[in-house]
């Protein structure tokens, strides 16, 4: 940890943007549906600033964004807010829930509870779709139960604190685990935070090449800036800015027990509708490795490309990325939606022979409408991955010569859930009214595409949720899923309900 603390100061220094307030706040978590929020709002042309794809942000950058959908809303003329009318419903949802922030308070030294929650989940199998994108969480056969708190604080307006543990039971198993533990550090402009969270890289909802909350939330170093800034002089025209790094040690059982995984991202918004990033992530050391000179420790913070190569001291695991959203928020009625948002994501993983070839390829794609063939209060999502572009390029996604455990934490991936090899399709509609949302959604993934042996797994479920005015919530799920291979076809019902507090 002598290492990740050195790391956090020099990265202080690195992305601290001079002049700013030292106000801090906790984060708002990675599966919250507050980001659902934030983003039809975004569709609805009432946010333009936000940098949706790098997730969590704080709950003052959430309070700032909900302040500026607050007055654009009030600026719209009458007749836009007749055609609008459903944003205000989602607005003030966030106003209450951010009310705090909003108004200046929880400022200085204090500490509260944020929620208390409660979920129940049965299956007649084990199940699988339940599992992806849940922190690591593994439910069980029949019946499994979920119980947690979470509190958070501040000290002097500079240090934030955020503490989630959560008890576990399913079949004759019960434990206690630190789902979140964390502290934040802000000064002038920048964020350095240790402990544990979650992140996800990227503007798909299903999966993300590199860093999603499939796997269990890093125990780690993150530095990034607390709001999105410009560069002076002519950089300025790169638009907003956040910078995010971060440090971390892997588990202990694996090849390499705790090999070491440094990520950076750069997010750019050029243009209020467009957002750019550029991403890496790079595994290397652990016992059993090389020690690092450090001459070794600048190739890897820079993830030269040396440095993953088979005659390198560190030949590490190196996996890159890009990825783009466009946002367009629609005011004529002859088009047939009121928003859309189209993204993607393309990335390249290790290289090799004199040309540098990348020995791996994935891409992502999808697209978010709101309001589709004029129906109000719906949003529809399809997205498509893909990390089985050939026979060559897609069983090497994710995976090394060297780091035989592969690009994982605990047995799960760390970026899309479907693996190497694979091809996923994700569809989800949401029907939005004031005080609850109702979904649908159906996946298809198919694994080992290019093996002898192709899995395919189908899931189609449905969910609703209903919030009432005092903070309460409930929520639930029915779906079916079923796994195909080349020898047999099982099917296995789920369902989950889940009771929520915030203070």
């Amino acid at each position: 940890m002598d290492r990740l603390r050195a790391f956090s100061l020099a990265i202080l220094f690195i992305l601290t943007p001079l002049g700013a307030a030292a106000v801090t706040s906790v984060n708002v978590p990675v599966g919250s549906a507050v980001y659902r929020d934030i983003e039809r709002l975004e569709l609805k042309g009432l946010i333009s600033s936000a940098m949706l794809s790098t997730k969590p942000f704080s709950r003052l950058e959430t309070a700032r964004l909900v302040n500026e959908a607050e007055k654009n809303w009030q600026a719209l003329a009458p007749q836009d807010k007749v055609r609008l009318g459903e944003a205000e419903v989602t607005l003030q949802r966030l106003k209450n829930e951010f009310r705090e922030e909003l108004s200046g308070g929880s400022g200085n030294t204090y500490l509260r509870p944020e929620r208390v929650y409660a979920k129940f989940l049965y299956s007649d199998k084990t199940p699988y779709f339940t599992d992806i994108n849940n922190n690591g969480d593994i439910f069980r056969r029949g019946t499994n139960l979920r119980a947690g708190a979470a509190v958070r604080g501040g000290v002097f307006d500079t240090v934030s604190v955020y503490l989630n543990p959560e008890f576990r039971a399913d079949g004759d198993d019960s434990r206690y685990r630190l789902l979140y533990g964390y502290m934040a550090l802000d000064a002038a402009g920048a964020r350095v935070e240790a402990g544990r969270d979650a992140m996800w890289w990227g503007s798909g909802a299903h999966g993300g090449l590199l860093v999603t909350d499939n796997a269990r939330p890093f125990d780690m170093v993150k530095a990034s800036s607390d709001h999105p800034f410009r560069l002076p002089w002519v950089f300025g025209y790169l638009g907003q800015l956040v910078p995010t790094v971060f440090l971390t040690h892997l588990e202990k059982n694996r090849d390499f027990p705790h090999a070491n995984l440094l990520g950076m991202r750069l997010d750019f918004k050029p243009t209020p509708h467009f957002q750019i990033a550029l991403n890496r992530v790079f595994m290397f050391g652990g016992e059993g490795r090389k020690s690092l000179t450090p001459s070794d420790w600048v190739k890897v913070f820079f993830v030269s490309d040396s440095a993953e190569h088979s005659d390198s001291p560190t030949n590490g695991n190196q996996i890159a990325s890009i990825d783009a959203s466009y946002v367009y928020a629609n005011t004529a009625s002859a088009v047939p939606f009121s928003g859309i948002k189209l993204y993607t994501e393309w990335g390249a993983e290790d290289s090799s022979g004199h040309t540098k070839t990348p020995t791996g390829r994935a891409n992502l794609c999808g697209a978010l409408i709101d309001g589709p063939l004029w129906l109000s209060n719906i949003d529809l999502r399809v997205e498509w991955a893909n990390t089985a572009r050939n026979s060559r390029y897609g069983p090497a996604w994710y995976k090394h010569g060297v780091y035989t455990s592969g690009y994982t934490y605990e047995g799960r991936v760390i970026g899309h859930h479907m693996g190497s090899d694979s091809r996923d399709l994700f569809l989800r509609l949401n029907y939005h009214m004031p005080s609850s949302v109702i979904g649908i959604e159906a996946d298809r993934e198919r694994s080992g595409i290019h093996s002898a042996k192709v899995v395919r797994r189908d899931w189609l479920a449905v969910d609703a949720s209903y919030g009432f005015e005092d903070g309460m919530s409930v929520s639930g799920v029915l779906g079916i899923e079923s796994v195909k291979d080349n020898a047999a076809k099982n099917r296995n019902g789920t369902a989950m309900v889940k009771l929520e507090y915030l203070f």
